[in-house]
Protein backbone atom coordinates (compact mmCIF):
# COMPACT_ATOMS: atom_id res chain seq x y z
CA UNK A 1 0.00 0.00 0.00
CA UNK A 2 2.66 2.14 0.82
CA UNK A 3 4.81 1.19 -2.20
CA UNK A 4 1.43 2.57 -4.10
CA UNK A 5 1.73 5.53 -2.38
CA UNK A 6 5.18 6.30 -2.83
CA UNK A 7 4.35 5.44 -7.14
CA UNK A 8 1.90 7.59 -6.96
CA UNK A 9 3.76 10.57 -5.50
CA UNK A 10 6.87 9.83 -8.22
CA UNK A 11 3.83 10.24 -10.83
CA UNK A 12 2.94 13.24 -9.81
CA UNK A 13 6.70 14.62 -9.49
CA UNK A 14 7.13 13.48 -12.89
CA UNK A 15 4.47 14.74 -14.93
CA UNK A 16 4.99 18.13 -13.04
CA UNK A 17 8.69 18.11 -14.64
CA UNK A 18 7.47 17.06 -18.07
CA UNK A 19 4.54 19.47 -18.06
CA UNK A 20 7.09 22.76 -17.17
CA UNK A 21 9.97 20.78 -19.44
CA UNK A 22 7.92 20.57 -22.82
CA UNK A 23 5.79 23.72 -21.74
CA UNK A 24 8.70 25.62 -22.08
CA UNK A 25 9.87 23.96 -25.17
CA UNK A 26 6.32 24.77 -27.01
CA UNK A 27 6.15 28.41 -25.58
CA UNK A 28 10.15 28.81 -26.48
CA UNK A 29 9.00 27.79 -29.95
CA UNK A 30 11.68 29.29 -32.87
CA UNK A 31 12.63 32.46 -30.70
CA UNK A 32 15.78 31.17 -30.23
CA UNK A 33 16.70 29.25 -33.50
CA UNK A 34 19.64 31.63 -34.18
CA UNK A 35 21.03 30.19 -31.04
CA UNK A 36 21.15 26.77 -32.23
CA UNK A 37 22.81 27.43 -35.23
CA UNK A 38 26.35 28.30 -32.93
CA UNK A 39 25.92 25.17 -30.80
CA UNK A 40 27.25 21.79 -31.37
CA UNK A 41 25.55 18.82 -30.58
CA UNK A 42 28.56 16.09 -29.91
CA UNK A 43 29.21 18.89 -26.63
CA UNK A 44 25.42 18.89 -25.97
CA UNK A 45 23.86 15.71 -26.76
CA UNK A 46 20.57 17.09 -25.80
CA UNK A 47 20.77 20.25 -27.90
CA UNK A 48 16.99 19.62 -29.32
CA UNK A 49 15.09 20.41 -26.04
CA UNK A 50 18.00 23.52 -25.18
CA UNK A 51 15.45 25.98 -26.20
CA UNK A 52 12.96 24.86 -22.87
CA UNK A 53 16.54 25.44 -20.77
CA UNK A 54 17.01 29.14 -22.64
CA UNK A 55 12.84 30.19 -22.23
CA UNK A 56 12.92 28.67 -18.58
CA UNK A 57 15.61 31.01 -17.61
CA UNK A 58 14.54 34.10 -19.34
CA UNK A 59 10.62 33.76 -18.04
CA UNK A 60 12.15 33.85 -14.54
CA UNK A 61 10.14 30.70 -13.19
CA UNK A 62 13.28 29.98 -11.51
CA UNK A 63 13.47 32.84 -9.47
CA UNK A 64 9.87 32.68 -7.93
CA UNK A 65 10.45 28.95 -7.48
CA UNK A 66 13.88 29.96 -5.74
CA UNK A 67 13.96 31.55 -2.60
CA UNK A 68 15.52 35.32 -2.77
CA UNK A 69 17.83 34.49 0.66
CA UNK A 70 18.71 31.48 -1.86
CA UNK A 71 19.34 33.16 -4.50
CA UNK A 72 21.19 35.69 -3.06
CA UNK A 73 23.64 33.19 -1.80
CA UNK A 74 23.80 31.30 -5.52
CA UNK A 75 25.18 35.09 -6.50
CA UNK A 76 28.90 34.38 -5.76
CA UNK A 77 28.89 30.66 -6.65
CA UNK A 78 27.52 31.82 -10.29
CA UNK A 79 29.99 34.51 -10.87
CA UNK A 80 32.96 31.79 -10.34
CA UNK A 81 31.20 29.30 -12.91
CA UNK A 82 31.40 32.72 -15.24
CA UNK A 83 34.73 32.87 -14.76
CA UNK A 84 35.52 29.56 -15.91
CA UNK A 85 33.26 29.77 -18.87
CA UNK A 86 35.39 32.89 -19.85
CA UNK A 87 38.52 30.76 -19.68
CA UNK A 88 36.78 28.02 -21.89
CA UNK A 89 34.96 30.84 -24.41
CA UNK A 90 36.60 34.08 -24.29
CA UNK A 91 35.24 37.22 -22.91
CA UNK A 92 33.09 37.68 -25.55
CA UNK A 93 31.40 34.67 -25.89
CA UNK A 94 30.63 34.33 -21.96
CA UNK A 95 27.35 35.74 -22.26
CA UNK A 96 26.10 33.28 -24.85
CA UNK A 97 27.77 30.14 -23.15
CA UNK A 98 26.80 30.87 -20.10
CA UNK A 99 23.07 31.17 -21.14
CA UNK A 100 24.16 27.67 -23.55
CA UNK A 101 25.61 26.28 -19.63
CA UNK A 102 22.68 27.43 -17.82
CA UNK A 103 20.03 25.74 -20.17
CA UNK A 104 21.70 22.26 -20.55
CA UNK A 105 22.12 22.17 -16.91
CA UNK A 106 18.00 22.37 -16.63
CA UNK A 107 17.17 19.98 -19.28
CA UNK A 108 19.81 17.53 -18.18
CA UNK A 109 18.54 17.81 -14.60
CA UNK A 110 14.91 17.70 -15.72
CA UNK A 111 15.56 14.58 -18.20
CA UNK A 112 17.37 12.67 -15.26
CA UNK A 113 14.66 13.63 -12.50
CA UNK A 114 11.89 11.77 -15.39
CA UNK A 115 13.92 8.97 -15.53
CA UNK A 116 14.79 8.37 -12.00
CA UNK A 117 11.36 9.15 -11.28
CA UNK A 118 9.38 6.77 -14.02
CA UNK A 119 11.40 3.95 -11.71
CA UNK A 120 10.21 5.02 -8.42
CA UNK A 121 6.56 4.23 -10.05
CA UNK A 122 7.64 0.63 -11.15
CA UNK A 123 9.38 -0.06 -8.31
CA UNK A 124 6.39 1.04 -6.50
CA UNK A 125 3.66 -0.51 -8.13
CA UNK A 126 5.96 -3.82 -8.05
CA UNK A 127 5.64 -3.44 -4.43
CA UNK A 128 9.11 -2.70 -3.58
CA UNK A 129 8.58 0.14 -1.53
CA UNK A 130 12.53 0.73 -0.14
CA UNK A 131 13.35 0.92 -4.19
CA UNK A 132 10.55 3.27 -5.01
CA UNK A 133 10.99 5.57 -2.13
CA UNK A 134 15.00 5.53 -2.92
CA UNK A 135 14.92 6.62 -6.68
CA UNK A 136 12.22 9.47 -5.87
CA UNK A 137 14.59 10.95 -3.85
CA UNK A 138 16.78 10.59 -6.72
CA UNK A 139 15.01 12.05 -9.17
CA UNK A 140 14.82 15.10 -6.34
CA UNK A 141 18.25 15.22 -5.89
CA UNK A 142 19.03 15.14 -9.26
CA UNK A 143 16.66 17.97 -10.59
CA UNK A 144 18.21 19.99 -7.75
CA UNK A 145 21.76 19.16 -7.81
CA UNK A 146 22.80 17.85 -10.70
CA UNK A 147 23.12 21.29 -12.13
CA UNK A 148 26.21 21.70 -9.26
CA UNK A 149 27.92 18.28 -10.81
CA UNK A 150 27.75 20.05 -14.33
CA UNK A 151 29.52 23.23 -12.88
CA UNK A 152 32.23 21.01 -11.06
CA UNK A 153 32.42 19.48 -15.10
CA UNK A 154 33.99 22.47 -16.06
CA UNK A 155 36.99 22.19 -13.77
CA UNK A 156 37.96 19.03 -16.56
CA UNK A 157 37.49 21.11 -19.20
CA UNK A 158 39.51 23.65 -18.07
CA UNK A 159 42.41 21.17 -17.00
CA UNK A 160 42.03 19.58 -20.35
CA UNK A 161 42.34 22.85 -22.10
CA UNK A 162 45.52 24.35 -20.26
CA UNK A 163 47.21 20.64 -20.70
CA UNK A 164 46.69 20.68 -24.49
CA UNK A 165 48.27 24.65 -24.28
CA UNK A 166 51.10 23.20 -22.31
CA UNK A 167 51.93 20.70 -24.48
CA UNK A 168 51.83 22.90 -28.16
CA UNK A 169 52.99 26.17 -26.71
CA UNK A 170 57.15 25.02 -26.77
CA UNK A 171 56.74 24.13 -30.08
CA UNK A 172 55.31 27.71 -31.09
CA UNK A 173 57.88 29.50 -29.48
CA UNK A 174 60.88 27.65 -31.23
CA UNK A 175 58.85 28.34 -34.68
CA UNK A 176 58.95 32.08 -33.48
CA UNK A 177 62.25 32.53 -32.28
CA UNK A 178 63.28 31.31 -35.93
CA UNK A 179 61.18 33.35 -37.62
CA UNK A 180 62.15 36.24 -35.60
CA UNK A 181 66.04 35.17 -35.49
CA UNK A 182 65.37 35.32 -39.44
CA UNK A 183 64.04 38.77 -39.70
CA UNK A 184 60.74 39.19 -39.15
CA UNK A 185 58.94 40.56 -37.16
CA UNK A 186 57.26 39.47 -33.70
CA UNK A 187 53.25 40.32 -35.07
CA UNK A 188 54.41 38.96 -38.98
CA UNK A 189 56.12 35.73 -37.93
CA UNK A 190 53.02 35.10 -35.04
CA UNK A 191 50.59 35.62 -37.81
CA UNK A 192 52.99 32.80 -40.01
CA UNK A 193 52.53 30.00 -37.94
CA UNK A 194 49.08 30.75 -37.03
CA UNK A 195 47.77 30.49 -40.63
CA UNK A 196 50.69 27.82 -41.98
CA UNK A 197 49.39 25.53 -39.19
CA UNK A 198 46.02 23.64 -39.93
CA UNK A 199 45.91 22.35 -36.30
CA UNK A 200 43.13 22.53 -34.19
CA UNK A 201 42.72 22.96 -30.80
CA UNK A 202 42.41 25.26 -27.76
CA UNK A 203 46.18 26.88 -28.55
CA UNK A 204 46.18 27.65 -32.19
CA UNK A 205 42.53 29.08 -31.82
CA UNK A 206 44.20 31.31 -29.12
CA UNK A 207 47.27 32.29 -31.61
CA UNK A 208 44.99 33.00 -34.98
CA UNK A 209 42.73 35.14 -32.42
CA UNK A 210 45.17 37.14 -30.94
CA UNK A 211 46.65 37.37 -34.98
CA UNK A 212 43.03 38.13 -36.08
CA UNK A 213 42.59 41.19 -33.11
CA UNK A 214 46.27 42.54 -34.06
CA UNK A 215 45.29 42.31 -37.96
CA UNK A 216 42.19 44.58 -36.67
CA UNK A 217 43.96 47.64 -35.28
CA UNK A 218 44.51 46.28 -31.83
CA UNK A 219 47.59 47.70 -30.28
CA UNK A 220 50.13 44.13 -30.39
CA UNK A 221 50.82 44.87 -26.55
CA UNK A 222 47.40 44.76 -25.71
CA UNK A 223 46.67 41.60 -27.63
CA UNK A 224 49.56 39.55 -26.60
CA UNK A 225 48.73 40.67 -22.87
CA UNK A 226 45.07 39.32 -23.25
CA UNK A 227 46.58 36.10 -24.94
CA UNK A 228 48.30 35.40 -21.95
CA UNK A 229 44.76 36.22 -19.69
CA UNK A 230 42.78 34.27 -21.91
CA UNK A 231 45.89 30.90 -21.38
CA UNK A 232 45.81 31.56 -17.40
CA UNK A 233 49.32 29.35 -17.55
CA UNK A 234 52.18 31.42 -15.68
CA UNK A 235 54.75 30.57 -18.34
CA UNK A 236 52.82 31.71 -20.51
CA UNK A 237 51.89 34.92 -19.10
CA UNK A 238 56.03 35.30 -18.56
CA UNK A 239 56.21 34.76 -21.90
CA UNK A 240 53.93 37.38 -22.53
CA UNK A 241 55.46 39.88 -20.20
CA UNK A 242 59.13 39.72 -21.53
CA UNK A 243 57.68 40.02 -24.95
CA UNK A 244 55.62 43.21 -24.33
CA UNK A 245 58.78 44.44 -22.37
CA UNK A 246 60.63 44.19 -25.30
CA UNK A 247 58.15 45.45 -27.87
CA UNK A 248 58.47 48.95 -25.16
CA UNK A 249 61.52 49.19 -25.10
CA UNK A 250 62.64 48.33 -28.44
CA UNK A 251 65.68 46.54 -27.75
CA UNK A 252 67.68 44.13 -30.07
CA UNK A 253 67.71 41.37 -27.51
CA UNK A 254 64.58 39.25 -28.00
CA UNK A 255 65.93 36.41 -29.59
CA UNK A 256 68.14 35.76 -26.69
CA UNK A 257 65.49 36.99 -24.49
CA UNK A 258 62.55 34.28 -26.82
CA UNK A 259 65.44 31.24 -26.54
CA UNK A 260 65.27 31.61 -22.98
CA UNK A 261 61.77 31.62 -22.54
CA UNK A 262 61.57 28.47 -25.08
CA UNK A 263 64.06 26.75 -22.97
CA UNK A 264 61.55 27.10 -19.70
CA UNK A 265 58.30 26.46 -22.02
CA UNK A 266 60.24 22.98 -23.03
CA UNK A 267 60.77 22.80 -19.11
CA UNK A 268 56.93 23.35 -18.16
CA UNK A 269 56.47 20.19 -21.35
CA UNK A 270 58.48 18.34 -19.34
CA UNK A 271 57.03 18.54 -15.86
CA UNK A 272 53.35 18.47 -18.08
CA UNK A 273 54.16 15.14 -19.67
CA UNK A 274 55.84 13.78 -16.34
CA UNK A 275 52.63 14.40 -14.94
CA UNK A 276 50.71 12.61 -17.23
CA UNK A 277 52.63 9.48 -16.95
CA UNK A 278 52.08 9.29 -13.49
CA UNK A 279 48.52 9.75 -13.84
CA UNK A 280 48.50 7.10 -16.54
CA UNK A 281 50.37 4.57 -14.16
CA UNK A 282 48.03 5.31 -11.56
CA UNK A 283 44.94 4.76 -13.19
CA UNK A 284 46.94 1.60 -13.94
CA UNK A 285 47.18 0.33 -10.75
CA UNK A 286 43.20 -0.68 -10.29
CA UNK A 287 42.88 -2.84 -13.11
CA UNK A 288 46.47 -4.90 -12.12
CA UNK A 289 45.19 -4.94 -8.56
CA UNK A 290 41.77 -6.70 -9.60
CA UNK A 291 43.96 -8.97 -11.80
CA UNK A 292 46.01 -10.02 -8.87
CA UNK A 293 43.26 -10.22 -6.46
CA UNK A 294 41.52 -12.79 -9.51
CA UNK A 295 45.05 -14.37 -9.54
CA UNK A 296 44.63 -15.22 -6.02
CA UNK A 297 41.13 -15.98 -5.80
CA UNK A 298 41.57 -18.17 -8.65
CA UNK A 299 44.69 -19.87 -6.86
CA UNK A 300 43.67 -20.18 -2.88
CA UNK A 301 39.91 -21.49 -3.84
CA UNK A 302 40.69 -25.16 -4.56
CA UNK A 303 42.86 -25.48 -1.64
CA UNK A 304 40.07 -23.32 0.46
CA UNK A 305 37.31 -25.87 -0.69
CA UNK A 306 39.62 -29.06 -0.78
CA UNK A 307 40.35 -27.85 3.35
CA UNK A 308 36.74 -27.14 4.09
CA UNK A 309 35.68 -30.84 2.26
CA UNK A 310 37.83 -32.62 4.94
CA UNK A 311 35.87 -31.78 7.67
Amino acid sequence: MIGMAVAVLAAVWCGAILILLFGCKNKAGDYYSEYMDYIDKKEYSLKDMLPAGFYFADSGIKNKIIPKIVSRKLYKYNNSVTVKITELYGLEYTEFYMQVHNANKYVLSSVAAIVFALLAVVMGTGGDMTNSCLFLLISIASMFGLGFLLDKSLDGKIEKRRTEIRLEFPEFVNKLTLLVDAGMTISKAWEKISTDNKKSGPMYDELRRTSAQISAGKPESVAYEDFGKRCKIKEIMKFVSVIVLNLKKGGSEVVPTLRLQGNECWEMRKAEVKRLGEEASSKIMLPLMMMFIGIIIVVALPAILSFSSGF
